[in-house]
């Protein structure tokens, strides 16, 4: 969303960002409450209102609505006769907890399903019956009442595979109101021709991630390095369990200039990752520093990393594949600087921001283009 606004005010246009605080939600009651008021928060879409009269939007951009702005938001656009432009980053609107993951696998269950009963049941939102509930009531009434097949101008997917997913759903979007566009980074630049002696993985430490799967690699690995950087809920543990081997190394949180300079010196970016994925923002990083990527051959991983091109697959949640691919990427690209050379030229063609803004100025100016001849044929 902050890139998205920063390449449009540079060029030219004038963008108002809103933000919903959800940290009050955090006891009992404060849960209770926010399960009436995520289905129809009357504050939020007072507060919408206000802005739409002040700010007189040509196009409303929502990226989350989960859960203090709730979908009243949307309503408020609509009665203001403003396109919505929503920008699905996961599968929040079929699944309890966002990710078609359920112990560690991947699970499709609620997908079909108006009210999806079976993420109450396995408590698959925070590991909480309560909270599971509050999340698949918001999805199922609002499917129930049309909300996201009528009052949505454009949905923007970041995959073809996310956009497949989503529209052979319960939602039962129209597939021309769905369009798949990537996410985008700036340049920071092509990263070393000669690349040192380690690989990569930088994200959130956390189960879905396969950051397990990584540090196990790696400890059958000794004469292969790995950095980890990030934070997360598994990292004290793994960090713990794996901190005998010299050859995994946990940095903690960097900041985005750190962690390009790692990118740039890397042999390879590893996604070990254990879900679908959206499209992780260091998959683009890689890409644009030149620097191959070592994915999953799981959902839109395959979609974005070309196997033998740009980088290598290996069996998701597999560790001694992920061994296998590693040791196989080391051999190829010893004398051979193609897997470099196609990282850089993907990003170039397909997650520059040149690309980005124009491809986002089409999706908007079409929904104003149609918005406007649908006032003029209710004149």
């Amino acid at each position: 969303m902050e890139l998205e606004s920063a390449i449009l005010v540079k060029n030219g246009h004038e963008v108002k960002t809103v933000f919903f605080d959800n940290s009050p939600i955090d006891s009992l009651v404060s849960k209770i409450n926010a399960a009436f008021r995520s289905i129809y928060n009357f504050s939020s879409a007072r507060q919408i209102s206000k802005i739409i009269l002040q700010f007189k939007p040509d196009i409303i951009h929502i990226h989350n609505l989960f859960f203090i702005a709730s979908p009243s938001v949307i309503f408020a656009a609509h009665k203001h006769k403003i396109p919505v432009i929503l920008t699905l980053h996961n599968y929040r609107l079929i699944c309890a907890n966002a990710l078609l993951l359920r112990n560690n696998e991947v699970c499709e269950l609620c997908i079909q399903k108006k009210f999806p009963l079976s993420g109450i049941r396995y408590k698959c939102y925070r590991n909480s019956s309560l909270e599971s509930a509050l999340v698949t009531s918001i999805t199922s009434i609002h499917k129930l009442l049309n909300t996201w097949k009528n009052k949505i101008h454009t949905y923007i997917t970041l995959t073809e595979f996310s956009r497949s997913k989503l529209l052979h759903s319960s939602l039962h979007i129209p597939a021309n109101k769905m369009i798949t566009k990537p996410n985008f980074i700036p340049d920071p630049g092509e990263g070393n021709i000669q690349r040192e002696k380690f690989f990569l993985f930088a994200g959130r430490i956390v189960k879905e991630k396969g950051v397990h799967i990584l540090a196990n690699a790696f400890a059958d690995m000794p004469e292969n390095k790995i950095i980890i950087i990030g934070d997360g809920s598994e990292r004290i543990s793994l960090q713990e369990e794996f901190k005998r081997y010299p050859n995994i190394y946990f940095t903690g949180q960097m900041g985005k200039k750190e962690v390009a300079e790692y990118m740039k010196r890397c042999k390879a970016f590893i996604c070990p990752s254990i879900w679908y994925e959206g499209a992780p923002l260091t998959i683009l990083e890689a890409f644009a520093t030149g620097t191959p990527v070592i994915a999953s051959r799981l959902g839109s991983m395959i979609e974005s990393i070309t196997d033998g091109f740009n980088g290598l697959h290996f069996t998701a949640g597999d560790a001694g594949d992920l061994c296998k691919t590693i040791r196989l990427f080391i051999t190829e690209s010893e004398n051979n600087l193609m897997f470099y050379k196609n990282a850089r030229q993907t990003y170039l063609e397909k997650y520059h921001e040149q690309i980005h803004y124009d491809a986002i100025l089409k999706i908007y100016e079409n929904a104003v283009k149609e918005n406007n001849v649908r006032k003029a044929e209710n004149i």
